[in-house]
């Protein structure tokens, strides 16, 4: 894994986490402007902050992953809304779409799971 992201791989990143840059910079505990400026290419990230990015993208990939596995036709899955940002749980949904386009999403209160 390499230690360094350009800024357009922290966006995609940060899109692909379904968070806004209000939410990556309170997740970081950093300030907007820092998410912004590292976007842009004006200022890089520092290592540790990379890696919190990636850890968050893992976290995210085994979450869509167990969600696919648990995709059946005809049943729908519960997205939680709580407590990451709803963001968060949208683009989960998106990418099990993506990967299973039959697959029923819901909000899991929708559902009745807590």
């Amino acid at each position: 894994m390499t230690t360094k992201m350009t800024g357009a791989e922290i966006a995609a990143t940060r899109h692909l986490l379904g968070l806004s840059p209000t939410d990556l910079a309170y997740q970081l505990g950093v300030s907007r402007q820092s998410v912004k400026d590292w976007e842009r290419g004006r200022f890089t990230a520092r290592e540790g902050v990379v890696g919190d990015l990636y850890a968050r993208r893992a976290a995210h990939d085994a979450e869509t992953a167990r969600l696919i596995h648990g995709a059946q036709d005809g049943v729908p899955i519960g997205l939680l809304s709580g407590p990451k940002p709803r963001g968060w749980y949208l683009a989960l949904g998106a990418r099990v779409l993506d990967a299973v386009p039959d697959a029923m999403l819901e909000w899991a209160e929708d559902l009745g799971v807590a």
